[in-house]
């Protein structure tokens, strides 16, 4: 409730500010891929849903600032084991007009993914991607938006994770990573308003 408070207020103290930044609110879902550890076995993360906020800067039809988003995904093959993920990403895009009311924008981001499993320690990992949307404008503040991203983060052995889990034939360690990519796609819907 305090951060909505909070939200709330600095909306109303934007308002007499000069034109420039933007704040967005998304939800939606993401999408994972599998991942395969070096003993060979597949670890399949569940599609689960995404809450994410950005603040961005915004110069003619440009823009660029700071991405957050935060997903929680069980594993399919193991009820009771689960990873939380929060991408802390900065980001630039392209707007491009489309017609009456209707932008369209496409960008790239880089940053970190905060990784943190309810059965090992946490541990931070390289990320990047794509992204790119659709937007509605109701007027010259407030918008409505579509968006997809790619998010590609790089896990390997050479993290600071320890696998905390017995390693025996029936229970093997599941998270230490082969120097691969997990690859996760967001879909979402999302309000943006400009001051």
């Amino acid at each position: 409730m305090k951060k909505a408070f909070t939200l709330l207020c600095l909306l109303l103290i934007s308002h007499g500010a000069a034109a420039g930044y933007s704040l967005s609110v998304y939800t939606g879902k993401s999408f994972n891929q599998s991942l395969q550890t070096e003993e060979g076995l597949a670890i399949e993360l569940e599609d689960s849903n995404h809450l994410a906020f950005s603040i961005d800067r915004t110069i003619d039809s440009a823009r660029y600032g700071f991405y957050f988003s935060n997903t929680k995904s069980d594993f399919q093959s193991s009820p009771g084991l689960d990873v939380e993920m929060q991408y802390f990403l900065f980001q630039s895009a392209v707007e491009v007009p489309l017609g009456n009311r209707v932008n369209g924008y496409v960008g790239a981001q880089i940053g970190a993914n905060y990784v943190k499993p309810n059965f090992a320690s946490s541990d931070i990992f390289f990320a990047s991607g794509l992204y790119g949307g659709f937007e509605y404008l109701f007027n010259d503040q407030a918008r409505v938006l579509f968006e997809t991203r790619w998010l590609a983060t790089i896990v390997n052995n050479a993290s600071n994770v320890s696998c905390t889990l017995p390693t025996d034939e029936d229970n093997q360690c599941l998270w230490h990573f082969d120097g691969d990519v997990l690859n996760q796609f967001q879909t979402s819907l999302g309000f943006t308003y400009r001051f």
